[in-house]
């Protein structure tokens, strides 16, 4: 029950916090141009046919040459690429942190502006990107970990095809269980005030592992709901429109769903973060009385 009711008061905290949907969509329009421009969604690449004929024999090849301008092309992307990420990682901190702010000072029923919670984001934004980091460096092994049944399972195949069935399981319960848990982390760190709070996460993530879970699916299915709605538009704009202006349209159109995506994955760690607190609140009521002979 914690998972379900976690994720429906996500959504209410969406539908209260409409001022910080603003905010989140401002950073969205702001990012859009910058993406299109720096990470060009068509790659221009000549493709080639060429071929001899060997006695009765004719050989055709085919492929896509690789010269200096094609590289020096990829070079630029990757740079493009390189410099997108780093300004999205920091303005994402900076808004994650003002966001998470927002909501809790929301429903302690507390004034803020926007600039205000924003001037916070902007002072904890490093440790925002160290916690992510760290958290995303833990959910690569717990992936890891999970993905060797599914190699011991190919590598054995064909009996190794339950193994794989098996494997397939487990990471998706892997994949739920650690979505779960890093929702927890920037809730943890915004309402504690310092960094190591943000690993307690942990503790509490395995000690209500099935409600972790759980929720970690039913946000997965809530961000994915978003992405197939949102997807159509870039297909949409690409063929309707030209090619030098299709990938800013689309960016712009798809702003409102992006801002939509990171507003409901913030406020559900609060949700999440809010219910889990009373979950463990609940256990030490329960062991307490326990303590006292008291049976419930």
């Amino acid at each position: 029950m914690g998972a379900i009711d976690a994720f429906t008061e996500a959504f209410s905290l969406v539908i209260k916090n409409k001022k910080l949907y603003l905010l989140v969509l401002l950073m969205s329009l702001t990012m859009a141009p910058l993406g299109a421009y720096l990470i060009p969604s068509d790659i221009g690449y000549e493709y080639n046919q060429t071929s001899m004929q060997r006695g009765n024999v004719i050989i055709e090849e085919y492929g896509t040459p690789i010269g200096e301008d094609t590289m020096d092309m990829l070079v630029e992307i990757l740079k493009g690429l390189a410099i997108y990420s780093v300004v999205a990682i920091i303005v994402g901190a900076i808004f994650e942190y003002g966001v998470t702010k927002g909501i809790f000072m929301q429903i302690e029923g507390k004034e803020y502006s926007l600039a205000g919670i924003l001037m916070e984001g902007l002072k904890h934004f490093p440790g925002v990107i160290l916690i992510n980091f760290i958290y995303g460096l833990i959910m690569i092994v717990f992936i890891s970990v999970a993905a060797i049944p599914i190699v011991l399972g190919v590598i054995m195949m064909p009996a190794g095809i339950v193994l794989v069935f098996l494997g397939l399981l487990l990471m998706l319960g892997v994949l739920a269980f650690t979505l779960g848990l890093s929702t927890l982390a920037i809730p943890f760190y915004v309402d504690r005030g310092n960094v190591g709070a943000a690993f307690e996460a942990f503790g509490v993530a395995f000690r209500n592992v099935l409600s972790t879970t759980g929720f970690g699916v039913l946000l997965g299915v809530g961000v994915l709901a978003i992405i197939t709605v949102a997807s159509p538009i870039a297909f949409v704009t690409q063929m309707a429109l030209p090619e030098n202006v299709a990938p800013y349209v689309s960016a712009f159109l798809q702003a409102p769903f992006d801002a939509l995506l990171y507003m409901f994955v913030w406020a559900g760690g609060v949700a999440f973060y809010r219910e889990i607190q009373r979950m463990e609140e609940l256990k030490k009521v329960d062991e307490e009385l326990a303590e006292l002979g008291i049976e419930i």
